[in-house]
């Protein structure tokens, strides 16, 4: 049983024409009309599949198919909003491969044992309330801030709202995201399929380092305590120590501002962030001890901005999807995901599972982001084959 990839590819097009702008790329953020746009035209595409299709009280969009078994659902799916300037495949390829693995179900006249739900889960890129919003909703690991509830208000959502979203465990067999790999390992090392072991923790700082303020003209070098000069020692050591701990430890320093921030003022004060993500949280925080202990003489004072650790994917499934690769002859590679996703908060409520397919260049959240068609033909058949698998196959 094979997906129609020609269909799948209309609809991945015809979705990604949505917020789109010429030599900008697609920007389709949750709450607004772009992405209201887009979650109608992916319901219309669920009520054409023959699907029964609702809403939850945050805005997380489902299309469901009865199963003999209506206590437990296999859900499939992602995410439809976008980054600014985004590209075409991020979360739409595991929504619309949802969709058109549960139609080739149908046309194959297959029954299954269990519910099959596909979900396009809202505000994965962030919100005002951060990432992955409607997922956390869902599986009950959004704790709602007085701040984030007077947000909330603005876009309709209440605090009764975040407590109805919020799914029973007991009625899900398992969560399953395809999603293009947003790096350059698969892609690199030619390899068709990533099983996916996990998802790193990420960890973010604002740091600070302080010098002090001076006319840039009338101060000889010497005599200079120049905060930017100091910020850049510490951006080094940053660099030198996470490139000691090794993959797949990364660290990010992403933004960054001088102030006063005038061509003629030495910098008193520099702000930036420290970004470090692995899949062992002990390391990330001796990394950051390190850090800190290599910046000791450069008035460096660091504040966390908070951190979401990482999460083992469910065994059970890599190996099911490892399966189903081989059943295809496709190749793969075990992996960890270096970006967050929905599966994250996902897989502390039910066994989840993730395919990755090849990223052009590595190339993500930008217009140039692309996938090829057989890659995406690939990965839906995977995700199709182990849907299979755990449902039981044909033997119903």
């Amino acid at each position: 049983m094979k997906i129609n990839i020609e269909r799948l590819k209309s609809s991945l097009i015809n979705l990604g024409k949505i917020g789109y702008e010429e030599g900008k790329g697609i920007t389709r953020s949750a709450f607004t009309p772009e992405y209201e746009e887009a979650r109608a035209f992916v319901k219309k595409l669920m009520e054409e599949a023959g699907l029964d299709v609702y809403q939850d009280p945050v805005g997380n969009l489902f299309g469901r198919l009865d199963g003999k078994d209506k206590n437990k659902s296999i859900l499939l799916g992602s995410h439809i909003d976008s980054v600014p300037n985004g590209g075409m495949f991020d979360g739409n390829l595991g929504v619309l491969a949802g969709i058109e693995c549960i139609r080739t179900l149908k046309e194959n006249n297959y029954a299954p044992k269990h519910s099959i739900e596909v979900v396009a889960f809202i505000g994965e890129e962030g919100t005002e309330v951060g990432g992955t919003f409607g997922s956390r909703v869902f599986s009950g690991e959004f704790k709602a801030e007085k701040g984030d509830l007077d947000y909330l208000k603005t876009v309709g959502i209440t605090e009764e709202d975040l407590l109805k979203a919020k799914r029973n465990p007991e009625t899900l067999k398992c969560y399953l995201e395809l999603h293009i790999e947003q790096g350059n390992i698969l892609n690199t090392e030619n390899f068709s399929i990533g099983v996916v072991q996990g998802i790193v923790g990420i960890a973010q700082h604002n740091a600070k380092v302080r010098g002090k303020a001076n006319h840039a003209g009338t101060t000889p070098m010497n005599l200079r305590d120049d905060a930017l000069v100091k910020a850049s020692k510490v951006i080094l050591n940053i660099n030198e120590i996470v490139n000691k701990f090794g993959s797949p430890m990364v660290g990010t320093v992403g933004y960054i501002k001088a102030y006063p921030g005038a061509v003629n003022v030495i910098p008193g004060m520099v702000e930036f962030t420290i970004e470090l993500r692995d899949m062992d949280r002990k390391r990330v925080l001796d990394a950051m001890e390190m850090i800190m202990e290599s910046c000791n003489n450069l008035d460096l004072e660091v504040e966390s901005l908070g951190f979401e650790w990482e999460v083992n994917l469910d065994e059970g499934m890599q190996k099911l999807i490892e399966e189903s690769c081989m059943d295809l002859n496709y190749s793969y590679k075990y992996m960890v995901s270096g970006a967050g996703h929905d599966a994250n908060p996902l897989s502390k409520i039910t066994p989840s599972g993730m395919i990755f397919i090849p990223s052009k260049d590595g190339i993500s959240h930008s217009p140039d982001e692309w996938s090829d068609w057989a890659d995406v033909e690939k990965g839906a058949n995977v995700l199709l084959n182990t849907v299979l698998k755990v449902d039981g196959g044909f033997d119903n």
